[in-house]
């Protein structure tokens, strides 16, 4: 029965802390706009009409319910969803090969054709020759006469 009560009291206490934690952490704190389709809008509700609210902004919390904060800005009051939104700016446009030179007209492909792949698999060159593994030393043609000298019957 103690331990019963003492974990209540204790899920309690770590309830109410977690709450005034997240309070204290949320209350004016800055956030950035990090989606073009972010809108300043008047209530928390995704059909609520607002303003368009550029990539970027700076946004200062004053409160939060469910998915929106409701933030202050340089163009007013109003309500933003969650995912539109982070502590952090945004970043510029990331770009790969942008260092690339492109000036060279012939490049490499990036995968073999499908014909090399075939080709690969079945052991042959470019020359279309079979290819050869090992010295002719490590062959036992006398084993391979054998094996070309036996029949098999439909029984076995």
């Amino acid at each position: 029965m103690e331990l019963r009560r003492s974990i209540k009291i204790l899920s309690r206490a770590a309830l109410f802390f977690s709450i005034a934690f997240t309070s204290y952490l949320s209350a004016g704190t800055t956030f950035y706009v990090q989606s073009p389709a972010a809108k300043l809008l008047d209530n928390p509700s995704m059909n609520s009409g607002g303003k368009q609210i550029p990539k970027g902004s700076s946004l200062q919390q004053i409160g939060e319910k469910d998915m929106f904060l409701k933030v202050k800005s340089n163009i007013g009051d109003g309500f933003i969803l969650k995912l539109y939104v982070s502590s952090f700016p945004p970043g510029g446009k990331v770009g790969f090969g942008n260092e690339i030179d492109k000036s060279t007209s012939v490049k490499g492909r990036a995968r073999a054709s499908a014909y090399t792949e075939t080709a690969a698999a079945r052991g042959l060159a470019e020359s279309e020759n079979l290819r050869t593994r090992g010295e002719m030393a490590d062959y036992d043609f006398g084993a391979i006469d054998w094996l070309e000298t036996v029949t098999l019957e439909q029984e076995q």
